[in-house]
């Protein structure tokens, strides 16, 4: 009777092992996916995402391309449209002033931060690593390095 009791047991326990292994090798291969699928590849700057996509209860990438003129919302009318409830539905613009950017705040319910200042009705310059907060997310200004 102990002898199959111990049997279950063992294959009981191999089979929990191999779980354990199959879930971490699925979480590799999952982080690796999103990792490729959110690269930007153009010399265009780009908005990196600082959250964690799995604590937000909508769907957002890991990044987005900023042309001229790009804006961003919950709206169908935003460029970038991201389903956050606490975004207005064209939030804010970027804007290419002849070569350097700037975020401009539309009139945003919830107002839009950079480097934890409030930006109001004018457009705050914008460089590399500037921090850019609009409803639940929290972004890094990103521009390529372009060799000459």
């Amino acid at each position: 009777m102990y002898e199959i009791l111990a049997n279950i047991i063992k294959y009981l326990f191999v089979t929990a092992i191999y779980f354990f292994m199959f879930s971490i090798i699925r979480l590799i291969y999952l982080d690796i996916r999103r990792s490729r699928m959110g690269t930007i590849r153009d010399d265009n700057p780009y908005l990196k995402l600082l959250n964690r996509r799995n604590d937000l209860p909508f769907r957002v990438e890991e990044s987005y391309s900023i042309q001229d003129k790009t804006t961003l919302g919950r709206g169908a009318e935003a460029d970038i449209t991201i389903p956050d409830p606490f975004l207005s539905g064209v939030h804010m613009q970027f804007i290419k002033e002849d070569d350097s950017w700037a975020v401009l705040d539309n009139n945003s319910t919830n107002g839009t931060m950079v480097n934890g200042d409030s930006i109001q009705k004018e457009p705050c310059a914008l460089k590399t690593g500037d921090l850019i907060k609009a409803g639940q997310l929290n972004f890094i200004f990103v521009e390529p390095i372009v060799e000459e």
